[in-house]
C-alpha cells in the first residue's frame, strides 16, 4: 500500500511523517461534509495518526470505506488534515489535497516523543 498525506489545509503545507514519526496532526473523517471521525497524533503516512505507544490508530470505519471516501468525487467526503498547530477549531467541511511528495519532507521531531515499554 502506498502512503495517503495530505496537505494542511490552513497553511497548506504538507503534513511529513517518516513511517516511524510523523508531525503532529489533526485528521478529521468526513461523509457528505459532516465530520463522523476525529484522530490526533504523529502522521503515519497512512491517513491515519500513531498513539502513545507508536502504534497506528484505526479508524472505525473499514479501511475498504476510508479509502471509498478518499476517492469520491465530492470533496466533502476523505480526510481533512491539519498540522495540530494550524487548527483553530473551525470544523472543516471539504477534505484535504493530496501531497504529490507524499509526506517525504523533512520535519521537526515532536518534542515529547512517544515512551515505549
Amino acid at each position: 500500500m502506498g502512503c495517503f498525506s495530505f496537505m494542511c489545509k490552513k497553511c497548506g503545507q504538507p503534513i511529513n511523517s517518516s513511517s516511524f514519526r510523523g508531525e503532529r496532526a489533526s485528521l478529521f473523517l468526513l461523509k457528505d461534509g459532516i465530520i463522523i471521525e476525529r484522530m490526533e497524533g504523529e502522521y503515519d503516512s497512512y491517513g491515519r495518526v500513531f498513539d502513545q505507544e507508536g502504534t497506528s490508530i484505526e479508524w472505525s470505519k473499514e479501511w475498504s470505506d476510508v479509502c471509498d471516501l478518499m476517492f469520491n468525487k465530492d470533496k466533502g467526503n476523505g480526510i481533512a488534515a491539519f498540522h495540530t498547530g494550524c487548527f483553530d477549531d473551525v470544523e472543516p467541511t471539504e477534505r484535504s489535497e493530496d501531497d504529490p511528495d507524499q509526506g517525504w519532507g523533512s520535519f521537526i521531531e515532536p518534542e515529547i516523543p512517544f515512551k515505549k515499554g
